[in-house]
């Protein structure tokens, strides 16, 4: 898959093309449906296949009072479409100009640089100013500009819309693993191994501290069985893991981290980048009388971790 960040990019190539557009953030099961959908009548007809989304996510632009949380990075994102198999991936930067074309305006930006033959999005797609724009408009606009428009209907798992919005408020809640169904992979975070107060060597349970953007999709507080991953630029080394997600009520309520305890593994992690894939949820996070009722109870969930981890067919 090559990756642009131009759709004019595309002009000079003389390909005929069927896109898919959204924000895809997550790329879940409804996203790889859509993507997926438009690949294969790419390949049926002989032409390219691209995925057109955009950074920041639109609606950091239309709502900026309101913080988005992400589910993926721009390079997950771009990875997991690649696995789907696009020819392309046009990351549109979103602007305030960008977001006050009109409808007209933004299938004239779509469509002038390349020689599109069908389009692929969700029955609920709109676009333009204020939304102004919808399937039943962009249908009208093809008919009119020699293109068709392929729309999916929603998508369900388990009587359940699937949705970017729904998974984030899973994660929240911290239903990892009823997200995992909806994303089709375990929800992941990653992030920079930090210096911090050591408490866990202390306690025979050392953990690396992850340095996560604020932004993120981050679980509720609490104790999971995870996978972590150690990124060494094209090098991945994976190990089973359990993580804590909270206040560390014990020692001090401070600010909320995310440290993970790679089992089996006794090397140095700062500065080390980390990739940590959430299976399940262990418990909730709680306070402790002091540092043996702690050590026992992460005894057990090092226990549970493993049998979790293995019955997912890892470790």
């Amino acid at each position: 898959m090559e990756l642009l960040h131009d759709l004019y990019q595309l002009k000079q190539r003389d390909e005929k093309l069927i896109i898919t557009i959204g924000a895809f953030d997550g790329v879940h099961v409804a996203h790889r449906a859509l993507i997926a959908g438009a690949v294969m009548r790419a390949r049926e007809q002989g032409v390219k296949s691209a995925v057109i989304s955009f950074n920041p996510h639109p609606d950091t632009v239309v709502r900026p009072n309101y913080p988005m949380i992400y589910l993926t990075t721009l390079e997950d994102k771009a990875e997991l479409i690649a696995e789907i198999g696009a020819d392309y991936l046009i990351i549109q930067p979103f602007t305030t100009d960008f977001m006050q074309l009109t409808p007209e305006q933004f299938v004239e930006w779509l469509i002038t640089p390349a020689n599109v033959t069908e389009i692929h999005v969700g029955e609920d797609f709109v676009f333009g100013h204020k939304a102004s724009g919808n399937i039943i408009k962009l249908r009208e606009m093809g008919k009119q500009r020699g293109f068709h428009v392929h729309s999916l209907a929603p998508l369900e798992v388990g009587n359940e819309i699937v949705s970017s919005t729904s998974i984030r408020k899973l994660l929240i809640a911290g239903y990892v693993d009823h997200a995992s169904r909806l994303l089709d992979r375990f929800h992941s975070v990653q992030g920079i191994v930090l210096h911090g107060a050591q408490r866990g060597r202390v306690i025979g349970f050392p953990t690396a501290n992850i340095e996560i953007p604020s932004n993120f999709a981050i679980p509720g507080n609490g104790v999971y069985a995870t996978i972590t991953t150690i990124l060494e630029g094209n090098r991945r080394h994976e190990y089973s893991s359990v993580t804590n997600i909270g206040v560390r009520p014990t020692f001090d309520n401070g600010s909320r981290s995310i440290e993970t305890h790679l089992l089996d593994f006794s090397d140095d992690l700062y500065d080390k980048h980390l990739k940590v894939q959430f299976v399940a949820k262990l418990r909730d996070e709680r306070k402790f009388s002091g540092i043996e009722e702690i050590r026992a109870q992460l005894q057990l969930d090092v226990m549970k971790g493993r049998e979790v981890l293995a019955a997912h067919g890892h470790g």
